[in-house]
């Protein structure tokens, strides 16, 4: 098994390299971003229909001409390389995965959604033998959020009772496509954080022009409920999980932790105070997807932590909404 794992990447666009510019984002931000972070890993080759976006990448990324392929069937079998991520729009990831599997890509990474198109995403799901998929539902690897699973484990404030999901995307984002494009990550995280898929997902109601979407939902024995909508000029994606004992807040730039103490308020009564929690000041979100699929490469026994599975859950999930609003 070779030292350096070689990795290609087709699709060349934002969270493929050009997030990695973003002054203000924790880095890497982009695919070519951690597999250049990467002690393991080396970037051979890129590809994209668009011939500005391959010069543009290959100049980004330091690659030869030679390096950069319109044809993404010819550069596979040029380049065979040991990692594949396909970071293009949904609706061709398939046809990529199908093209890697074909060609005997050990491993593929896979952005989310992981397609536009359920009964492909199933029944590409029978023909991935020995090609294993990662699914970039980043959250799962970010430190916060692994923390707050460990949380819920140990049961540090208690039993988990309820949690509840807010998704804001911008002002005119249809809440159809915010559902593909973000609100699969709430509904992969969710069942992640709890260890118990989504159940009984429910449509609750929907406000006048569809702007926004309420759902409930069970996992396990946690009550879930998620609002999804547009009409902010902002953007929130945040989860607060009580807990018998305390509630934790977890999102975008949040991290809170609250413990039931002897109220100071009342008497004889209890409330929550915040906990102080150490900043955590790198959540290496899409470090800790670049790691986990170098060892599913290294060791191909190994079930990655997003795998096609979860991402086929999730998006089973977010089209059954999709289909009802």
């Amino acid at each position: 098994m070779r030292e350096t794992i070689r990795c290609a990447i087709i699709g060349l666009g934002r969270i493929a390299s050009s997030l990695e510019d973003d002054k203000l984002r924790e880095k890497p931000a982009s695919h070519a971003g951690a597999i250049s972070a990467n002690p393991e890993t080396i970037l051979i080759a890129a590809c994209d229909k668009n011939p500005q976006a391959r010069e543009n990448f290959a100049r980004r990324w330091g690659l030869s001409e030679e390096a950069v392929f319109e044809s993404a069937e010819q550069m596979l079998q040029q380049k065979k390389p040991d990692i594949l991520h396909i970071t293009t729009h949904e609706d061709a990831h398939l046809s990529y995965l199908k093209l890697a599997v074909r060609e005997g890509i050990p491993v593929v990474v896979v952005e989310k959604p992981l397609s536009d198109h359920l009964g492909l995403a199933r029944r590409m799901s029978r023909k991935l033998k020995k090609t294993v998929v990662v699914v970039n539902h980043e959250r799962r690897y970010s430190r916060d959020y692994r923390q707050v699973k460990e949380h819920i484990s140990q049961k540090t404030y208690g039993e988990l009772l309820s949690v509840s999901g807010r998704l804001y995307m911008g002002r005119t984002n249809p809440v159809k496509a915010i559902l593909l494009h973000d609100g699969t990550h709430m509904l992969d995280i969710i069942p992640y954080l709890t260890g118990s898929p989504l159940t009984d997902l429910k449509i609750r109601s929907t406000e006048k022009d569809n702007k926004t979407l309420y759902t409930s939902a069970r996992s396990g024995t946690v009550s879930v409920s998620c609002e999804f909508g547009n009409s902010r000029d902002h953007l929130v994606f945040e989860l607060e999980l009580s807990f018998s004992e305390g509630r934790i807040r977890v999102g975008n730039a949040v991290y809170e932790e609250w413990e039931s103490r002897e109220s100071t308020f009342y008497e004889k009564m209890r409330s929550l105070y915040p906990v102080k929690t150490k900043p955590i000041a790198k959540t290496a979100y899409f470090s800790g997807m670049m790691e986990d699929a170098v060892r599913v490469f290294r060791n191909p026994e190994y079930r990655p932590v997003s795998s096609y599975q979860d991402g086929l859950d999730s998006l089973i999930l977010v089209q059954k909404l999709r289909r009802r609003c």
